[in-house]
């Protein structure tokens, strides 16, 4: 068994926020910077859930100007969408493409074309509670190496670029 691969450079940029903003407004307006200063590759989204990721899709279309919005097609990418609409985000298509995930991008799939990666730095983790004996979904941030792990999709093609939502004193 041979496995061939290559990783190209990627450039880690941190984008930290002062201000209360949502997170998929932060997202949607470094995804409206990219599509205008350059020139192609596709860009991939990390957000936490489907919920963030409807809201993200929603602030994407609205930071576009109407000649990116003709050019763009935003599609989602998380386990609750049924596989037709899963399989979307892996076919090329004639537009720059920005797919919005939860962390199912982060290892399990590698999806072609993405040279820009929007990391918001958190996930959904299943996690115990014991005051109500339930298993229950958390937002949490997430670890170093997912964020590594996340980085590294925007390098499967060609160098690339990943814009982490954070600053680099968080990170560390």
């Amino acid at each position: 068994l041979e496995s061939q691969g290559r990783q190209f450079p990627v450039e880690i940029r941190y984008q930290p926020w002062d201000d209360d903003t949502d997170v998929w407004e932060r997202a949607a307006a470094q995804v409206s910077r990219i599509v205008r200063d350059t020139a192609d590759g596709d860009v991939l989204v990390f957000m936490p859930g489907a919920y963030e990721i409807a809201r993200t899709i929603d602030e994407i279309r609205r930071a576009l100007g109407r000649e990116q919005r003709e050019a763009v097609v935003a599609l989602p990418l998380h386990g609750e969408l049924p596989p037709a609409e899963q399989d979307r985000a892996f076919i090329p298509t004639p537009y720059r493409r920005v797919i919005v995930s939860t962390n199912v991008a982060e290892t399990s799939v590698t999806i072609p074309g993405i040279r820009y990666v929007v990391d918001s730095g958190l996930a959904r983790i299943a996690r115990y509670d014991p005051s109500r004996g339930l298993d229950t979904l958390r937002i949490e941030p997430i670890s170093q190496a997912s964020a590594d792990q996340r980085a590294g999709r925007a390098g499967r093609i060609a160098p690339g670029v990943c814009w982490r939502l954070w600053s680099e004193a968080d990170h560390a």
